[in-house]
């Protein structure tokens, strides 16, 4: 995943780049550095210590948590980089690499299986219950993190190799070809796909939702949507940047200058949105402290474990409901 184009033009003395290019970026990774670590940490601890016996949703928080968590922990290795070289050698670039890729397709996938749950539970609730079992929750974290692993295999092939003095980039391809199958496929199974399932299952949701009666809305499925949109709105920019590469190589050929020209409006561009994209990994503590006001605190572990219990007993009613309602149209 070319998730890094920060890694790929390292300040050094020879370069044009104005304070403000350095130092903005850097403020941007340090925050999401500061609010992610102890706040993805906080969810894993209050997950892990207060609930043994895990739902379906709240096992799709903690795989979130670690995988935001894990984003988080390389920011001072790319912070470092941006203002400095890259000291770290080749091992640690293709790993950390690695890592960011694994992450992020590990984080998608449970957003949209976080959305998919909720679909199940409103629309078709006598299925959503074979989610509950504990095997099967833990057989699909698995299936994710398996899935991600494989989607990522294009950071293994293309970073691993020995790079210039100074530089971690995973831009090294060998041919345009190369380049376009990996854009391609980042965009397809990174946001094309999980955000028409989102859409879909939002859709045939609130369509249910409304032929409920007496159904009022409650403040988790409201949590799920905000989590579900700030992945998005974090996200967008940078798969827009991923469509302009594909047409621009696309067109490499048939109009070569418009090609180039657009090639070079990305890389201005690109070292601002890679480190906005990190906001993401850091964002989702802030939404559970948030909906967590209600129980008089915010960025705390029993408030905490308050909405977290909130959020599992809210599936619970709405298979109990849903299941009353199916059996009284029967």
């Amino acid at each position: 995943m070319t998730l890094l184009y920060v890694t790929g033009t390292p300040p050094t003395n020879q370069t044009t780049e104005t304070l403000k290019d350095k130092v903005i970026p850097t403020m941007f990774l340090t925050m999401c550095f500061l609010i992610g670590a102890p706040g993805n940490g906080l969810v894993i601890w209050t997950i892990l210590s207060k609930f043994p016996q895990r739902s379906f949703t709240i096992a799709l928080i903690l795989n979130l948590a670690v995988a935001d968590l894990l984003v988080i922990l390389t920011v001072p290795f790319w912070t470092y980089y941006f203002v400095k070289d890259w000291v770290f050698g080749n091992f640690m670039c293709w790993f950390l690499m690695y890592l960011v890729c694994l992450t992020v397709y590990t984080s998608i996938f449970s957003i949209t299986l976080m959305s998919l749950h909720r679909f199940a539970v409103v629309v078709l609730p006598f299925a959503s219950q074979r989610w509950r079992k504990p095997r099967e929750v833990y057989g699909i974290m698995l299936a994710v993190w398996l899935l991600a692993g494989l989607l990522s295999c294009p950071c293994l092939i293309f970073s691993y190799k020995k790079m210039p003095e100074g530089k971690c980039t995973d831009e090294f391809y060998n041919s345009d070809n190369q380049q376009l199958a990996v854009n391609i496929v980042e965009t397809l199974f990174a946001f094309v796909i999980p955000f028409a399932v989102l859409a879909v299952c939002y859709t045939y949701v609130a369509r249910k939702i409304r032929t409920l009666k007496n159904h009022k809305e409650m403040k988790t499925g409201k949590l799920i949507a905000a989590v579900v949109g700030a992945f998005f709105v974090c996200w967008l920019p940078y798969h827009i940047l991923n469509l302009i590469t594909i047409s621009a190589l696309l067109l490499r050929h048939a109009k070569p200058e418009v090609s180039q020209k657009l090639l070079e409006s990305i890389k201005t561009l690109a070292n601002m949105q890679a480190t906005v994209a990190f906001v993401s990994s850091c964002i989702n503590p802030i939404l559970y402290a948030f909906a967590a006001r209600s129980f008089r605190g915010g960025l705390r572990e029993t408030n905490f474990a308050k909405l977290f219990e909130k959020l599992r007993n809210d599936t619970e009613e709405k298979v109990t409901k849903a299941n009353t309602v199916s059996m009284q149209t029967l």
